[in-house]
């Protein structure tokens, strides 16, 4: 009894593997052939293994959980596939034969009704609605069914209750309605995380080929301006306080220059070079670069030692990535504050560790780092950090953040050893 109650349990998950195929499908131009056709088999797959391996309650009585399946075969498939696998469970069930037939054939019938009529506004919920219509709509079914059995029973008097089939008979219900919500909830997590990343696929689309178009436009008559204002810095006609206005214009130019560059380095494609990095070296030689810009800021730089430990990637997108996130901690942090950068080993990843102490993010401001155009700061795209973390993931690595309001950020970079 117990051995077909955790088949069951196990065999209804088995769809969530298909069903992220269909959903990517449904939601992009891609096609993956057959993913819809595996989806329907992988269904009802589950209503045969489910109807095969019942729980016995008594003669001609058994217990599964074949609504789950067919349930999300309505929502999630469609109603005509939905159909096709009632259908299917219909088909089944008229083969195994035994008593109790009609009933099941009837309640799999209404089942199948019931789903149709919250098709459609189903999908305009959001999730705790969806789950308060699911746990209403699987207890309505399921009770109604049970209702029925209990009438068949009690006047035919073919059973001898005991305390298990009680309990079975009560939890039956309860263990169907809390799997069918768990498998809900499972798929709409994977559709939300699906939704999320074809938007920042969309995004990242967008933010490359509006790079690649304007690149060059921008880039060679800016040149040509900052060579102007550079000349005309070092005639002697011009008095020295105009002088300071074509410094304002230079810097400017240059800023909207790291701008496109930061365009640039989410679609470009150059090839990596793969070495093995001693981080205390990458780390002595990024901070001698960044110590004028955290003097500049009033900002104390500290490294501690790191002994030891190497990473294994593209120094050039290791570098970026560290000089990223420590131009950025810099710049959260108040005159006077410290940036410190750190590097041990863990296990088998290498963990470079870089802190400010800062002005610190909320929780939502941590969710969106790495999204593009999102940044804490005035002057900023966002388009550095979502570089740095492409450039992590390309190297196997990936980056983490945690943050407190007032007490200052910390960023782990990890590599694999």
């Amino acid at each position: 009894m117990i051995e077909h109650m955790i088949i069951n349990l196990v065999v209804v998950l088995i769809p969530l593997i298909s069903l992220q195929f269909v959903l990517f499908e449904k939601n992009t131009a891609a096609k993956h052939p057959g993913a819809t056709v595996m989806f329907h088999i992988s269904n009802a797959a589950v209503i045969i293994v489910c109807m095969t391996f019942p729980v016995d309650f008594s003669a001609g009585v058994f217990f599964d959980l074949r609504y789950i399946p067919l349930i999300i075969s309505f929502l999630y498939g469609g109603i005509a596939p939905g159909c096709l696998t009632a259908v299917l469970l219909i088909g089944y069930r008229l083969l195994l034969g035994g008593d109790g037939m009609i009933t099941a054939i009837l309640f799999a019938v209404v089942a199948g009704i019931v789903t149709i009529i919250q098709f459609q506004s189903y999908h305009l919920l959001p999730l705790k609605k969806k789950l308060k219509k699911i746990t209403g709509l699987s207890m309505g079914i399921t009770l109604s069914k049970l209702l029925f059995l209990f009438l068949y029973l009690a006047f035919t008097d073919v059973i001898s209750w005991d305390l298990k089939k009680a309990a079975i008979y009560i939890g039956y219900p309860l263990l169907q309605t809390a799997v069918l919500v768990v498998v809900i909830t499972l798929i709409e997590n994977i559709r939300h995380a699906l939704h999320f990343q074809l938007q920042q696929s969309e995004m990242l689309n967008s933010v490359g080929q509006l790079a690649a178009s304007v690149t060059h436009e921008v880039r060679n008559p800016m040149a040509v301006a900052r060579g102007f204002m550079q000349i005309f810095q070092k005639e002697k006609y011009i008095p020295e306080d105009k002088k300071i206005f074509l410094n304002m214009m230079i810097e400017e130019i240059d800023r909207a220059q790291m701008i496109i560059s930061d365009y640039l380095s989410l679609v470009k494609t150059n090839s990596s070079r793969i070495e093995r990095l001693n981080v205390s070296e990458l780390l002595s030689s990024l901070k001698s670069v960044m110590f004028p810009f955290a003097l500049l800021k009033g900002v104390d730089l500290v490294q501690k030692p790191a002994d030891n430990v190497h990473v294994v990637g593209d120094p050039v997108k290791v570098k970026q990535i560290l000089m990223n996130i420590i131009k950025n901690g810099i710049e959260a942090t108040p005159e006077g504050g410290t940036v410190t950068l750190s590097a041990f080993m863990e296990e088998k990843e290498a963990i470079i560790h870089i802190s400010d102490t800062g002005i610190g993010m909320a929780r939502e401001q941590l969710k969106k780092l790495g999204n593009p155009f999102f940044t804490t700061k005035s002057s900023g795209t966002g388009l550095g950090l979502m570089a740095s973390y492409r450039m992590a993931a390309e190297m196997n690595g990936r980056i983490e953040a945690t943050s407190e309001i007032g007490k200052g950020t910390h960023f782990k970079i990890i590599f694999p050893k």
